[in-house]
């Protein structure tokens, strides 16, 4: 989903720089009607959240806010499920080297 936006957005930057390179001027943006359309997709948003069951919702919230609290601080977070044991199975050995 993020990619789609930055795409979105990278497209609209480099359409207005073309057409500023050209001479042509940007047509204005309306600034009623993109407040509308935001309005619309919160709302859109907050009817689908409200739509989840508990524990979806749940565990949406908890991955987005792993998520926003990796990207703020900068540490990325470990999609490593592995626990201890499960790197040493007893078909391996009993981990001693020689």
């Amino acid at each position: 989903m993020t990619f789609l936006l930055r795409a979105a957005l990278v497209i609209g930057v480099l359409s207005y720089l073309a057409a500023t390179r050209q001479g042509a001027t940007p047509p204005a943006v309306d600034t009623a009607q993109l407040r509308a359309t935001v309005e619309r997709t919160t709302q859109g948003l907050a009817h689908l959240a409200t739509a989840l069951p508990p524990e979806a919702r749940a565990e949406a919230l908890r991955i987005g806010s792993e998520a926003l609290s990796s990207r703020i601080t900068g540490h990325a977070t470990s999609a490593d499920t592995l626990s201890a044991s499960d790197r040493l199975p007893p078909w391996r050995g009993t981990g001693e080297t020689r």
